[in-house]
């Protein structure tokens, strides 16, 4: 793929093409000439035409990877739930342990231990909602690209195509 935006081959193409028409009434160049460059024409909208259908591939796969980013979040919000559970669950055995005194003094390090791990749990869970949050604005920004990107194609194909018809249509 040329290095060159799609416009500009737009126009490197619009261009060759009324060059080809001056040239014709210039030079006298055939009509077989000319529908061999419209043909080049057609060859090379052909191409961009290719690629505008990778481009809508990526379309649908970014919005299955939005999709499934929905999912994920969804997935994140009840670990936090979870997580919070296990923190309330851990503040009542270790009360609990209190009020039975020293036959539960190992119950109490336990329930402790126990809500150290929901803790970083939680930070982990924050940490994830943080990651998956930064996901989602470059999904969405690179979605929004691709779905420009399509269109900017699609306009230049439709314009490769107009000229196209309507150059053969001065040759006939």
């Amino acid at each position: 793929m040329s290095d060159v935006p799609t416009t500009s081959r737009a126009q490197r193409l619009r261009d060759r093409a009324s060059q080809g028409r001056s040239d014709e009434q210039g030079s006298g160049r055939s009509n077989a000439e000319l529908l061999r460059q419209i043909d080049s024409i057609a060859a090379e909208a052909e191409q961009i035409r290719q690629i505008a259908h990778a481009f809508e591939r990526w379309h649908q796969d970014m919005i299955s990877l939005m999709s499934h980013s929905k999912a994920m979040h969804g997935r994140g919000d009840d670990l936090g739930s979870i997580v919070r559970q296990l923190i309330m669950l851990s503040l009542n055995a270790a009360i609990e342990a209190a009020r039975a005194g020293d036959s539960a003094r190992g119950f109490v390090v336990v329930a402790a231990e126990v809500r150290n791990l929901a803790l970083k749990a939680q930070s982990l869970s924050g940490d994830l909602g943080k990651n998956l949050h930064k996901s989602d604005l470059l999904t969405t920004a690179t979605f929004q690209d691709i779905q420009a990107g399509g269109k900017m194609m699609m306009a230049a194909i439709s314009g490769l195509d107009s000229m196209i018809r309507q150059l053969r249509s001065q040759i006939e």
